[in-house]
C-alpha cells in the first residue's frame, strides 16, 4: 500500500423524489444559478428539465440556462458559460445530465474567477485557485463526476479531448434522483454500463501493487454488480431498484475510493478512448468498450496472473493462471460488451483506420500528459491493430 490523503466533501442527496429538494438547497448558495444542461428540445421532451425547474422556479431562484452540452463537452460552450456567469453575477453553477453536462459546470465553475482561457487548465498552463459552488443533478449516471474533482473538455480546433484535476471542482452538492433515469433508452444505459466498467477496470488491471486484495475485489465485485444490473435492465428497462443500484455504483466507481493506496498506475483505457472521442466524437463509453479489449489483448502475457484471476472472479470461468484462461476472461468481457450492445472494434463504432499513425501520436502526447511513459508509439499502434 502507497501512502494517500482521502478526503471527498461532496455531499449526496440520493433517493427517489430528491430532486424536489433542488431549489431549498440551491436557495443555500444564493438566488442566481446558471444550469447546464443539453438540448432544450431534447431535455424537455424527455421531462426531466420540467422535474427540475418546477422546484428551482418555487424557491424564486433567477436561472440562467445554458443548452448545448454534447456527449464530448466542447470548451467552446464554457467559454459561452463562463462569460453569461460573469455578466450575471451568478452565485452556483449547476449541471443537469451526465459526465459531460457536469463536467461542463465544473470547466465553467473554475473558469469564472480566472482571468486567461479555460483551456489553459487542462493544458497545464495555468494553476486552479477557486471556483463557484458547483452542484449536479444526474441524469446519466456513468462517470463519477458528480463526487470527483475531474473535468475532460474537448478541443475541436485542435483535435484534443483532455482531462485536469482540481480539489475545487469537488462539487459542493449532488442529487442523485434515479427517477431521472427511468426514461434512458437502452444504448445509453449500455454505453454508460461500459463507461462504469472502464473506470473500474482501469486502476484494477494496470496497478503494480503486488498484493492488493481490497482493491482487487472491490473492483471485481463493483463489475459483476453493474453487470447484474444491465441483465435486470435487458429483462426490464423500467426496473426501479436495478436503476437506483445502477446509479450508486456509477457514483462510486471513479470517485478515489478504491484505488486509495495503490499509488501510480498507467491509465490507458481513458488514455486510448479518449483520443477517440477527441478524432471522431465517438461517445465516451463507446471509446471504453473498444480500447478496454484491445489492451487487455496486448497486454494478455504479461498479465497472465492478473486475467486468469479475472476470468475466475468476474465470469465463473475455471481455470489455473494461464494464456487460456487469461484469454477467456477477455473473450468473456468483449462477449458481454457485444451482448448489451456497445461497440468492440473501429468498424463498430463507426471509426476509420486511416489515420492510426497521427492518432497514436495523440495517444502518446496525452500518456505522455498523464505520466505514463511505457508506451512507445509501436506500442501504441500494436493496440490499435487489436482494436480493428
Amino acid at each position: 500500500m502507497y501512502p494517500f490523503e482521502y478526503h471527498i466533501p461532496t455531499r449526496i442527496v440520493f433517493g427517489e423524489g430528491s430532486v424536489n429538494r433542488a431549489g431549498e438547497i440551491a436557495s443555500e448558495f444564493g438566488k442566481r444559478v446558471m444550469l447546464v444542461s443539453y438540448d432544450e428540445e431534447l431535455i424537455k421532451k424527455i421531462g426531466f428539465y420540467d422535474k427540475v425547474m418546477k422546484p428551482l422556479q418555487e424557491a424564486d431562484i433567477d436561472i440562467i440556462p445554458l443548452f448545448g452540452v454534447k456527449s464530448n463537452p466542447d470548451v467552446n460552450l464554457v467559454r459561452k458559460g463562463i462569460q453569461l456567469c460573469k455578466e450575471n453575477n451568478v452565485d452556483l453553477v449547476i449541471g443537469l445530465g451526465g459526465g459531460s453536462a457536469m463536467d461542463t459546470a465544473k470547466a465553467i465553475a473554475v473558469g469564472v474567477p480566472y482571468d486567461g482561457d479555460v483551456w489553459d487548465f487542462p493544458m497545464g498552463k495555468a494553476e486552479i485557485k477557486e471556483a463557484l459552488p458547483i452542484m449536479t443533478i444526474v441524469t446519466i449516471p456513468a462517470t463519477s463526476s458528480e463526487m470527483n474533482p475531474t473535468s475532460v473538455i474537448n478541443n475541436d480546433e485542435v483535435r484534443r479531448k483532455d482531462g485536469f484535476v482540481s480539489p475545487f471542482m469537488y462539487p459542493t452538492v449532488s442529487i442523485l434522483d434515479p427517477e431521472l433515469t427511468y426514461s434512458l433508452p437502452w444504448r445509453q444505459t449500455a454505453i454508460s454500463a461500459a463507461d462504469i466498467v472502464s473506470h473500474l477496470m482501469e486502476g484494477y488491471i494496470n496497478h503494480t501493487v503486488e498484493w492488493a486484495p481490497m482493491q482487487d475485489c472491490y473492483a471485481q465485485g463493483m463489475i459483476k454488480a453493474i453487470m447484474e444490473c444491465t441483465d435486470r435492465l435487458q429483462k426490464n428497462i423500467e426496473d426501479k431498484e436495478a436503476r437506483a443500484m445502477f446509479m450508486w455504483i456509477a457514483t462510486n466507481a471513479w470517485n478515489g475510493f478504491y484505488v486509495s493506496g495503490l499509488g501510480f498506475y498507467d491509465q490507458i483505457i481513458h488514455i486510448v478512448g479518449h483520443s477517440f472521442s477527441a478524432f471522431y466524437d465517438t461517445p465516451h463509453g463507446s471509446a471504453m468498450s473498444v480500447s478496454i479489449p484491445a489492451i487487455m489483448k496486448y497486454h494478455r502475457d504479461d498479465r497472465l496472473e492478473k486475467y486468469s484471476v479475472f476470468a475466475n472472479e468476474v465470469f465463473g470461468i475455471e481455470g489455473d493462471v494461464s494464456s487460456e484462461t487469461a484469454q477467456k476472461g477477455i473473450d468473456a468481457l468483449e462477449a458481454w460488451f457485444i451482448k448489451i450492445g456497445v461497440p468492440v472494434t473501429f468498424a463498430e463504432a463507426n471509426m476509420p483506420t486511416d489515420e492510426l499513425d497521427v492518432l497514436a501520436d495523440d495517444i502518446l502526447e496525452t500518456a505522455h500528459r498523464w505520466g505514463t511513459t511505457s508506451y512507445t508509439k509501436d506500442m501504441i499502434l500494436d493496440i490499435l491493430e487489436f482494436a480493428i
